[in-house]
């Protein structure tokens, strides 16, 4: 059997359990893993434009800069003014954009999130110290507004 049947067979017989499909796939020998095909699950990532587009959202108005201005950084102090509550929805806002980011545009997101990340943390446990890094926060936002950049005036 062919790679290319193979596959099929095998995708009959996780989808529908034929056990004639189970039959005819033992009979044959085995084909090379998985891992040196690619996978349909494999989510495909977005483009830098596709997840800059999520991020500056209708009008300006996206996760990039709700985040952006709610973060208070100054004085040797760092807070997000917002409750945990509000927090919670941009926070996962921000790690949905993540999951289909590219792997260079997926750690700057994460640490975006990191604020609301704190805010979420410290409602729930109260005595938390917080652990938010202001200088890596802020140079994130800033490389993430600086390559969204191109993509406000294509909207």
């Amino acid at each position: 059997m062919r790679k290319a049947t193979a596959v099929p067979v095998l995708a009959l017989l996780l989808v529908t359990g034929c056990s004639a499909a189970n039959a005819e796939v033992e009979a044959k020998p085995s084909s090379p893993p998985a891992s040196a095909e690619p996978s349909e699950e494999t989510v495909a990532e977005d483009t830098e434009e596709q997840s800059c587009l999520k991020l500056l959202g209708a009008d300006s108005q996206g996760p990039l800069n709700r985040m952006i201005s709610v973060v208070r950084i100054g004085g040797g102090t760092s807070g997000v003014e917002m409750s945990a509550a509000d927090a919670r929805p941009l926070h996962e806002e921000v790690l949905a954009i993540t999951e289909n980011a590219s792997t260079d545009m997926a750690p700057l997101l994460k640490e975006l999130s990191s604020a609301t990340e704190n805010v979420i943390m410290q409602a729930e446990d109260p005595s938390r110290a917080w652990m938010f890094n202001a200088a890596v926060w802020t140079a994130a936002a800033t490389e993430l507004q600086t390559r969204c950049e191109p993509y406000v005036a294509a909207k």
